[in-house]
């Protein structure tokens, strides 16, 4: 057979290799549906009407901003959507949750690497050296171009380069020389590629060339295609994207995780900025008492100067003053400690932060709100981040079992290569040098099959099974989770219904001991009940106004907790993650 006849048998091989793996490469590309993905948890673009705010909050409000002369013993007047924007720029936790994203963002890339193209070369020099002999001892046959059945070309190459140099031997113990001396240099590269249908390309070239004392150097060039399609082990794109899936659902995760956070800072900012509203109220009822029972002292010490009550009414009196003094200094201490962790909350960019004073500006006053447990279990099934996490460990855990069940099938991986050259390997191009002959230019084609199976398969057949329990495990997580979140909502509703008709009691009780104070003052005056009884009227009163302002607070309170429960206190406030993933800048404000 002439050059031609072979190249052209060569050819036609080639073609009927590159259409087989083409078609191989195709197959197996059908994948299953995951039940979640991070498209179907996500919260829905557009909030229902009852949970939209009515414009981002940083169009309403702007971050605290701080005095520029050194700050006076004046508090910072603030309202709650001030201290919403405030924390979610400055916060420390915010700081700290801000990473989760980013570190998410690096799963997928590092994911998908697993298909990107891995460039590979080698560059080998030998030298050998051997007394002439009259044995007629075999060039053998040297490595060729393509790889072996199942071994990457670049591997091939490396073994074929301690094959050549027994060949170069070989070669030149035919020659009557007495001493021969044989350089070889030898160069690779390639680049190969694995497939997400499991398919692994390689394509890799050769040069070579070989300097002997029989005679002058040579050289020689080739290259070669290898491709291996697994059949059933590791065939399609199914399994094959499994970890890409797997690391794109870690990624929403740590989304999900940060919205939590965020939900989680919003809502103890919002508590503690009615703790701090409350806080002042307590401390202006605690004012008003000990200026009632000042005003009582007075009129009592005036009415035992002119004999009309005993000593014992004006030592009550004065026990009483006391007694709401004590009351005042717990209303000055807790309005402190409130100020404290509203400035560990909104954590602004000042010398002495500690030293800062707020004024919450919002009326305590709110109306009745209409609440709809379905409705809110609704919401929350759909807003809820930690829900959306676990569904996708569900998800997640449904891969692990699609990978485990492919586990179980037995390896059959079909193999091909073709390589082209103008000799079949460096081998062949040294035993030319030596021995006189003529080089020819080559083509070859290979085309095979692999089969393994471990006879048990014991391990694989465990892992499936304990992929499947995982996965059953997972599913039963999330139904118990659905159920608890639905039992937390309901819960919310009912604490926020209850806090709504104690208000209309401490209301009516407010009111009752108002007129209630007003008869016994005036029957005091006109002597006709103790300083005991009347001290004892003006206590209640204080108390029923300090259970009203519990009450109003404790509702609005309750109502956030319900709207985090839902999952849509940030859709309510007007919040949005990309405003949370901000970082605070330093500016002249302080901020």
């Amino acid at each position: 057979m002439d050059r031609h006849e072979s190249t052209d048998t060569g050819g036609g091989a080639c073609w009927t290799l590159r259409w087989g793996l083409t078609v191989l490469l195709l197959a197996g590309c059908a994948t299953e549906g995951p039940k979640w993905t991070p498209e179907s948890v996500a919260p829905p673009a557009t909030p229902p009407a009852e949970a939209q705010a009515g414009a981002p909050i940083e169009g309403r409000v702007e971050p605290v901003k701080l005095p520029e002369a050194p700050q006076t013993a004046e508090a910072l007047a603030i309202n709650r959507d001030t201290a919403l924007l405030t924390a979610i720029v400055n916060n420390r936790s915010a700081e700290v949750a801000r990473f989760g994203p980013k570190i998410g963002d690096t799963l997928e890339p590092e994911a998908r690497a697993a298909f990107d193209p891995t460039l590979f070369g080698s560059l080998s020099y030998g030298h050998d050296e051997r007394n002439a002999t009259t044995s007629t001892g075999s060039s053998g046959s040297g490595g060729g171009t393509g790889g072996s059945s199942g071994t990457p070309d670049y591997i091939q190459q490396t073994i074929a380069i301690v094959t050549d140099i027994r060949n170069i031997v070989a070669a030149v113990e035919k020659t009557p020389q007495t001493a021969v001396k044989a350089d070889t240099l030898l160069g690779t590269v390639g680049v190969s590629e694995h497939l997400p249908t499991g398919a692994n390309l390689t394509l890799s070239g050769s040069a070579g060339h070989a300097d002997t004392n029989v005679t002058e150097g040579k050289g020689v060039d080739g290259w070669a295609v290898t491709a291996d399609q697994p059949l059933l082990q590791g065939a399609g794109a199914g399994v094959n994207l499994v970890a890409l899936r797997q690391a794109r659902n870690r990624a929403a995760q740590s989304e999900f995780a940060f919205r939590q956070k965020m939900l989680d800072l919003v809502e103890q900012t919002e508590t503690g900025y009615w703790n701090l509203a409350l806080a002042q109220k307590l401390l202006e009822i605690r004012q008003f008492g000990v200026k009632l029972a000042e005003e009582q002292l007075k009129l009592t010490e005036s009415l035992f100067q002119a004999e009309k009550i005993i000593q014992g009414d004006v030592m009550a009196a004065r026990a009483e003053r006391a007694s709401r003094m004590a009351d005042l200094a717990d209303a000055q201490a807790n309005l402190r400690g409130q100020g404290l962790a509203m400035i560990q909350l909104l954590n602004p960019s000042a010398a002495s932060q500690w030293n800062l004073n707020f004024t919450a500006t919002d009326p305590i006053d709110i109306e009745q709100r209409t609440l709809d447990a379905d409705a809110s279990e609704k919401l929350a099934l759909q807003y809820r981040p930690e829900l959306a996490q676990a569904r996708l460990d569900q998800a997640n855990a449904g891969y692990d079992v699609q990978r485990a069940r492919n586990g179980v099938l037995p390896r059959l991986d079909l193999v091909g290569s073709y390589g082209s050259g103008n000799t079949n390997g460096l081998s062949s191009l040294t035993t030319s040098a030596a021995t006189g002959n003529a080089l020819s230019d080559t083509n070859s084609a290979r085309v095979g099959i692999q089969f393994e199976q471990p006879i048990m398969n014991r391990a694989e057949n465990a892992r499936l099974r304990r992929a499947r329990l995982a996965e059953r495990q997972v599913a039963c997580s999330v139904r118990a989770l659905e159920q608890n979140l639905a039992r937390e909502v309901r819960q919310a509703v009912v604490v926020a219904d209850g806090q709504w008709q104690r208000i209309q009691a401490t209301r009516e009780a407010v009111e009752a001991r108002k007129e209630q104070l007003r008869v016994a003052q005036g029957r005091f005056e006109a002597g006709k009940t103790t300083n005991l009884d009347l001290l004892i009227v003006q206590r209640d009163f204080i108390q029923s106004e300090v259970d009203e302002a519990n009450a109003r607070i404790r509702y609005i309170q309750a109502l956030t907790v319900l709207h985090a429960s839902e999952g849509t206190l940030l859709e309510r406030r007007g919040i949005s993650l990309e405003l949370a993933k901000q970082e605070a800048k330093e500016r002249g404000d302080g901020q």
